[in-house]
């Protein structure tokens, strides 16, 4: 996905080369004191990576905290912490978890004084490792799109996520999740009728092991999904492309957050082009490729069309002109 962050996008299609010499560690304003990486695993370098953000939008939120250590094991591992001044707020949900406020990056460096070293660090590890490190490297890929900056390069990278190796390895079917919660088996496992009767079952377990079952189902919801509403923007099955009011927007890489429209008007018009030739899902390139044929208004109309209305805004992108029939 996103041209994207599965992790199993990341397997190297080809024996890993040989790694760049671990960068110099210096300390810079606003970090903790530098310490000199250890090799661990024979030759292969193993980075733990961790980042606090202002919140967990990656078009707009900011990374604010960045840590790597190196090898897995407290005494053997070193690290390294990055604080960073933000220019969006600090969203309240996001400070209530990290609990850094925006005075205490008052004296920190903005993300562009930091990227080159922080780039050299992922460049020079072999083996990435963070819990849920899709959403870490999706903030880290939006703050260097934003400054210009090319992403991350992570073929070649072992990927290794806890959260996705514990899932792996304790496996949630329904079936498991009926022993855990319900206490036992069920019979028929996988006829419609049955798995809906157990996933009922499961579902009133759950809620009482986890004591949510005084919650209304709003907060039921919530925390199922913090962000219940981000695929009600996406045009089409994935996040590459997304409404904003009535204008589209592309959802990834270095132009992220532009009105498909301008880009296709625009000096970068090359970068739908790109986009059109590279292995995206189908509809990305459908869309882009239309982006490159239709103007302005002909183009919402023929995206509401065959992918959907988004929500009405009260001001429309463009002048009122006649707007060809969408096919």
């Amino acid at each position: 996905m996103e041209g994207t962050l599965s992790l199993f996008d990341w397997q190297p299609a080809a024996p890993p080369r040989e790694q760049p010499a671990a960068p110099a560690l210096a300390a810079a304003p606003g970090t903790a004191a530098a310490v000199a990486p250890a090799p661990a695993s024979g030759d292969l370098r193993i980075m733990i990576f961790d980042v606090e953000t202002t919140g967990i939008d990656h078009a707009r939120d900011q990374v604010i905290e960045l840590c790597v250590q190196y090898g897995i094991r407290d005494e053997e591992a070193t690290s390294r912490t990055w604080r960073i001044k933000p220019s969006v707020a600090i969203s309240p949900g996001a400070q209530a978890v990290h609990g850094i406020a925006m005075e205490d990056l008052a004296g920190c460096p903005s993300f562009d004084a930091v990227a080159d070293d922080i780039a050299a660090a992922f460049s020079a590890a072999d083996v990435l490792v963070g819990y849920n490190l899709a959403f870490d490297i999706e903030m880290i890929q939006a703050e260097m799109a934003r400054l210009g900056r090319a992403q991350l390069e992570l073929a070649g990278k072992r990927i290794v996520d806890p959260l996705r190796l514990w899932q792996q390895c304790e496996p949630r079917s329904l079936q498991h999740a009926h022993v855990r919660f319900v206490g036992n088996g069920f019979e028929a496992a996988h006829s419609a009728s049955a798995d809906v009767a157990a996933t009922g079952r499961v579902l009133a377990g759950m809620l009482q092991h986890f004591k949510l079952h005084e919650q209304g189902w709003d907060e039921i919801a919530t925390i199922c999904d913090p962000q219940p509403n981000r695929w009600a923007s996406w045009v089409g099955p994935s996040k590459h492309l997304r409404w904003e009011g009535e204008v589209v927007v592309i959802g990834f890489g270095k132009h992220i957050g532009t009105p498909l429209h301008e880009l296709a008007a625009g000096p970068d018009k090359s970068f739908l082009r790109w986009v059109v030739e590279k292995d995206f899902p189908p509809h990305v390139g459908e869309v882009c490729r239309a982006a490159m044929e239709m103007k302005g208004q002909q183009l919402l109309a023929w995206i509401k069309h065959r992918f959907g209305q988004p929500a009405s805004t009260a001001s429309p992108p463009f002048a009122a002109t006649p707007v060809a029939q969408a096919k």
